[in-house]
């Protein structure tokens, strides 16, 4: 049995601390580290979770036992965050997205690649049972090619406005929009290839003062003519909810978290919920997976997780639904990525 990967939490705010809370007891990890800015915030963390607190990224840097950072900085940080630690060659799972500018996302990964370090985003759904699930499903051909797809993350309250600036946070679309652009395209496994996008009436006057939007709706059309939509909102209320649901030739599959997470399956034969993407919570389940799959890439190696290139994609995406909303034109994306309106 492999020991278990020495691993820092740069940034335990919000995101971060669930973080290292929720990965403090894997097998094949050792959260040996936390660094916040914030002294008292690092020192918490820390103390709950018996690692070591430290208020700067230079004096972690002066441990050589460290084998691999978790960075869930502010989002505009990543990338020097990121770059620091693979200069220092250090692996790293990164918070999504990786940058918001798709050009030094790319950068970010060539230096992965030319240091031969583990770079992970944090797309967790990838490996949270309910959509772990329904990907086998679908790559097993039991629903047909898929046709049609609706997602829905539903944030019960937004987060402070100055959060919210596009500056900041990327936006409603990039912010939340990433998980959503990213499943498009890894349950289907196909690119898409225009879009069109609406900005609802603002609830909160606050976000709309801040440069953003709480309410959207996009239409994405993919390779081969199925096509998604996906709608996103701060403003739901009632509880954070996340749905995810693919219609094929032969069937569907059907992804709710609440009251627990589980994928159903629906063919001319039954719906039957798929063995084994039940779970109570489907976000901590995703994180805890996923870093466990980090670790088991740097210890193999070879990533199977996504990389830059999911980032770049998913923030592309996340560009083209602003650009198309602000607009009321739809988009057709290059072959490069790049939109250009049609």
């Amino acid at each position: 049995m492999s020991e278990p990967l020495q691993l820092a939490v740069v940034g335990v705010g919000r995101m971060g601390a669930i973080h290292a809370r929720s990965i403090a007891e894997c097998v094949s990890i050792d959260v040996t580290a936390v660094v916040d800015s914030a002294a008292d915030v690092a020192g918490l963390v820390a103390g709950e979770i018996g690692a070591s607190a430290y208020t700067s990224t230079a004096a972690l840097l002066e441990r050589d036992d460290v084998e691999a950072w978790l960075v869930a900085t502010p989002t505009a940080t990543h990338p020097a965050v990121v770059a620091t630690a693979l200069e220092a060659g250090l692996h790293v799972l990164c918070e999504k997205p990786l940058a918001l500018d798709t050009a030094e996302s790319e950068a970010i990964g060539s230096l992965a690649a030319a240091a031969g370090r583990v770079l992970q985003l944090g797309f967790w759904r990838r490996f949270s049972p309910p959509w772990a699930a329904a990907k086998r499903v679908i790559d097993s051909g039991s629903i047909g090619r898929p046709l049609m797809l609706r997602l829905a993350q539903w944030d019960a309250d937004p987060p402070p406005p100055e959060f919210c600036d596009p500056l900041v946070s990327g936006g409603l679309a990039i912010d939340c929009g990433v998980h959503e652009f990213d499943l498009v395209e890894w349950l289907t496994g196909l690119p898409v290839k225009t879009v069109a996008a609406w900005n609802l009436p603002l609830v909160d006057q606050a976000i709309g003062a801040a440069g953003d939007v709480d309410n959207l709706v996009a239409v994405l059309g993919l390779e081969g003519g199925a096509v998604a939509t996906v709608d996103l909102t701060r403003n739901c209320r009632y509880a954070d909810d996340v749905r995810t649901e693919v219609l094929g030739e032969e069937g569907a599959v059907f992804i709710d978290l609440l009251p627990v997470g589980r994928t159903r399956l629906a063919t001319a034969s039954g719906i039957e919920v798929v063995p084994g993407s039940e779970t109570d919570d489907a976000f901590i389940e995703g994180i805890v997976r996923q870093a466990e799959a980090f670790a088991e890439a740097v210890r193999g190696g070879i990533s199977h997780g996504p990389g830059a290139t999911a980032s770049t994609r998913a923030v592309m995406l996340g560009r083209a639904v602003q650009e198309a909303a602000s607009t009321g034109s739809p988009l057709t994306l290059r072959t490069q990525g790049s939109p250009h309106r049609m």
